[in-house]
């Protein structure tokens, strides 16, 4: 059944697919995977990037909360991607392993350990508990907020995907 969601090669995906693989530039996976549905592909794209490229957070806090989803969802393919992408935004190899550990792990800044807390709960219950949800509302505003739910969302989303589907990992990574 993963041969259904297997990754489609760039050079077979379909024309009007053309924009995308040119802001992507080299496609992952993931991307390839899309690729097999052109209609959601395109709508998904602004979506996607309004949470990668556009978001109200910083890269440190989107990738946190990322990183927290992929471990909760047991994604090893988004993991991967984000450990590297999680250096990029400042985090530390050492931050990165404490992901795992949650927000109850020494070190982690307050708005830190919130974002941990606010991913573990989305995950569990696809809302805040209403001391998590006090205290966002004190630290972030409403636009973050939104940031927030839609970042752990769109990757609980990309880790269903991922895992059904057996992406594979990209050679070299």
């Amino acid at each position: 059944m993963a041969d259904k969601l297997s990754p489609v090669a760039p050079e077979d995906w379909d024309l009007s697919l053309d924009a995308i693989k040119t802001d992507l530039g080299t496609p992952l996976n993931i991307h390839n995977v899309f690729a097999r549905h052109p209609d959601l592909f395109r709508a998904w794209m602004p979506f996607r990037n309004h949470v990668v490229r556009a978001s109200s957070l910083t890269g440190r806090q989107r990738e946190l909360l990322i990183l927290r989803n992929a471990h909760n969802t047991k994604a090893q393919y988004e993991w991967d991607h984000h450990v590297v992408r999680g250096r990029d935004a400042g985090l530390t190899d050492e931050e990165i392993t404490r992901v795992r550990q949650g927000p109850s792990a020494k070190d982690w800044t307050h708005d830190e350990a919130l974002l941990l807390t606010a991913a573990d709960e989305m995950r569990a219950d696809q809302r805040f508990a209403h001391e998590t949800w006090q205290a966002l509302c004190d630290r972030f505003d409403s636009r973050q907020i939104l940031d927030i739910v839609v970042t752990v969302g769109m990757y609980m989303l990309l880790s269903t995907i991922v895992n059904s589907g057996q992406v594979p990992m990209e050679d070299g990574l």
